[in-house]
């Protein structure tokens, strides 16, 4: 079956690459969900994957229709580790680094979903 958030998906990844610097500094000292008002992650409430692909019983995402295609394959396994460093990052930099290197990754491991 094909995913049903391609296209958010694709979107995610550029976000993820043209933040910036400047963007997380202003908000960096008084907001403590700068990762998610910065991209959606860390929610299923506030994340465009999850919004794209909807609800099955229960309320949960229906993670079969998401690029990912398994439960919470966005935060476990492979994915585990970039999405540790955004939500573990201690510093601006180290922010806009974990960003970075999650868009990296997400392109190596999902390249059938992405623009050359």
């Amino acid at each position: 079956m094909k995913p049903k958030n391609i296209k958010e998906f694709q979107a995610l990844v550029k976000r993820y690459e043209t933040i910036t610097l400047e963007e997380i500094d202003e908000q960096w000292y008084y907001n403590e969900n700068i990762a998610r008002d910065l991209t959606g992650i860390g929610s299923p409430h506030t994340c465009t994957l999850c919004l794209a692909v909807g609800r099955i019983e229960g309320g949960l995402c229906d993670c079969s229709s998401c690029v990912y295609n398994k439960f919470y394959g966005c935060v476990q396994g492979e994915n585990s580790e970039s999405y540790d460093n955004i939500i573990e990052a201690e510093s601006p930099e180290g922010l806009l680094s974990a960003f970075h290197a999650r868009a990296e990754h997400l392109r190596k491991t999902y390249p059938q979903y992405l623009e050359s």
